[in-house]
């Protein structure tokens, strides 16, 4: 007999019987199966679910980073079948389609394949977000809505009801496209004579499209209305939020309107939780810095704060934290503003000004209510960076940000805005530093040896200059950018018994970011030079992001 799922997952280690227990409970009342169940409460990762499932059914794993997709497969396949059944064909050898699936047990699914091809059919087991994300770019390709969008420009505005399908289909269009290109923003924004659109990739804005004057307000109105927003006032700001979903996509918005001169300008930020929670290992650090973050993290009480500009990947870095540690028998609570993604068994809260709900007020109340760890979205002012020292001196792990260019200048900031160093020093465990580099496109980059400037910055900063380094170039898969996808570099400052010292003496930046790097810290110039060594990025990159931090 073959064994439950849940049990394997239990001898692999990778939850407890407890857990089971629980999500089993779950699974009975809502009618899931227990390994959605698991991944919805995060208590395993989709991987995890996969290895489990690889044992149960005897199927082989797809090595999805390697694999190799021909093209042509998807024009043989209906794009309605693929969806309805969430499998994606993505290889054929002779008579034997390869076929990627989240449930290698649908043998009705696999004889139907089988009919409809002709061919011996091989199921490889995938994860489903993988296959969705592969059936979008290979039967709904960013061409394809290029194309779409180029026909409703062409047709022009036109009266009565056409018009208002026009850009109800136009306004979907361009969410669908920043999805497809894993943009963070959108930005529609009024220029004299017509309209700009801007995706934000990897950091970095690209302009996409140059619409006519005359869709200014039909777009703005339909987002407005997407975000259950107030349309009768387009000369105040206004906040909102979307739930899109297309016919093989759903995800999250967060909409933002800003009156101009020239009309409403509108950055909607894609909140996608699966590019955004995951396992610490994924976020880039280097193995002697995950053991340093790890070991903080699962201290019973201190304080732990990620540190950056906007856009550095603070909120990844403290999500991903906060699933580290969260299990069932924890009380874990946060205050947010807003919340961005919604993580289960966690007690979310949003700050609500106009409720008198700030960020003090919901952290005292929050305190109230038996927590273990609290998220606190960011220190802003003296109370609420006092309230969160008391939190960690008296037993809780607080997680924060605060917007400082490196770890050494957070301790800083708190005692200018009127933090007491001696409660400073008790409360205060580790502050992260970090940005976000480009990774090179690995299709296009091409080889260089480093210049003459470059050999001295490596050793300036006690690093051997590497023989070759990685040079963008740009290419169709990139967006012509030479970079696709996103790392971390971390700074990470631990107070030890010296920088407690130095914290009571209220020392400058200096002599606190030199005890930390006498201690082990490694600065962010530093780790970006390695990734640049190791051709994880270009030196371009390291000089656009880190050479003034």
């Amino acid at each position: 007999m073959k064994k439950y799922i849940g049990d394997i997952l239990v001898e692999m280690g990778f939850i407890d019987e407890d857990q089971i227990q629980l999500a089993l409970s779950e699974s009975k009342k809502t009618g899931l199966m227990l390994g959605e169940v698991l991944l919805r409460l995060d208590w395993i990762t989709e991987e995890q679910l996969q290895m489990a499932i690889a044992v149960q059914s005897g199927a082989q794993i797809l090595d999805t980073s390697t694999v190799d997709i021909h093209h042509t497969l998807p024009i043989h396949i209906p794009h309605d079948f693929v969806i309805k059944h969430t499998v994606f064909p993505f290889a054929k050898e002779n008579n034997t389609l390869k076929v990627a699936t989240s449930n290698p047990f649908d043998v009705i699914t696999r004889d139907r394949l089988s009919r409809m091809t002709g061919c011996h059919v091989k199921t490889y087991l995938a994860p489903q977000e993988w296959i969705s994300k592969a059936i979008r770019l290979h039967y709904q390709t960013a061409a394809t809505v290029d194309e779409e969008i180029e026909k409703i420009t062409q047709a022009g505005m036109i009266e009565g009801a056409s018009e208002e399908n026009q850009i109800v289909r136009l306004a979907d269009l361009l969410l669908e496209k920043g999805y497809i290109l894993g943009a963070s923003d959108i930005h529609i924004v009024p220029d004299t004579n017509l309209v700009r659109v801007y995706y934000r990739i990897d950091g970095v804005l690209h302009q996409e499209y140059l619409f006519p004057k005359s869709f200014q307000h039909g777009l703005a109105t339909r987002f407005k209305i997407m975000g259950d927003m107030d349309i009768s006032n387009p000369n105040i700001p206004h906040d909102g939020r979307i739930k899109y979903q297309g016919n093989d996509v759903e995800f999250d918005l967060r909409v933002s309107t800003f009156p101009t001169h020239l009309g409403e300008n509108i950055v909607m930020r894609l909140l996608i939780y699966s590019s955004v929670v995951g396992e610490i290992e994924s976020l880039g650090f280097e193995k002697e810095d995950l053991t340093k973050f790890v070991r903080n993290l699962k201290r019973p009480y201190g304080l732990i704060l990620t540190t950056g500009p906007t856009g550095s990947g603070k909120t990844t870095t403290l999500y991903s934290a906060l699933m580290a540690v969260n299990n069932p028998n924890i009380n874990v609570m946060t205050v947010e503003d807003p919340i961005e993604y919604v993580i289960p068994t966690i007690r979310q809260t949003a700050v609500n000004p106009k409720a008198n709900l700030t960020f003090g007020n919901a952290l005292r109340a929050a305190m109230r209510q038996d927590p273990d760890i609290i998220l606190v979205g960011e220190i802003r002012d003296q109370e609420t960076a006092e309230l969160a020292m008391r939190a960690a001196i008296t037993g809780h792990l607080v997680l924060s940000t605060l917007h400082t260019n490196d770890a050494a200048s957070a301790i800083n900031r708190l005692i200018d805005i009127g933090i007491n160093p001696n409660m400073l020093a008790s409360a205060l465990t580790m502050v992260v530093a970090q940005r976000l580099l480009r990774k090179i496109c690995p299709k296009c980059s091409t080889k260089g040896s480093p210049t003459s400037e470059e050999k001295k910055l490596f050793e300036r900063n006690g690093l051997e200059p590497p023989s070759e380094l990685l040079r963008p170039a740009g290419c169709e898969t990139c967006h012509n950018s030479g970079y696709k996808g996103r790392t971390g570099i971390y700074e990470i400052l631990e107070v030890d018994r010296t920088i407690e010292g130095l914290i009571f003496e209220g020392a400058f930046r200096s002599a606190i970011e030199e005890a930390a790097v006498t201690a082990g810290t490694t600065l962010l110039l530093k780790q970006a030079l390695k990734k640049a060594a190791h051709q994880v990025t270009s030196m371009e990159e390291v000089f656009r992001v880190v050479a003034d931090a």
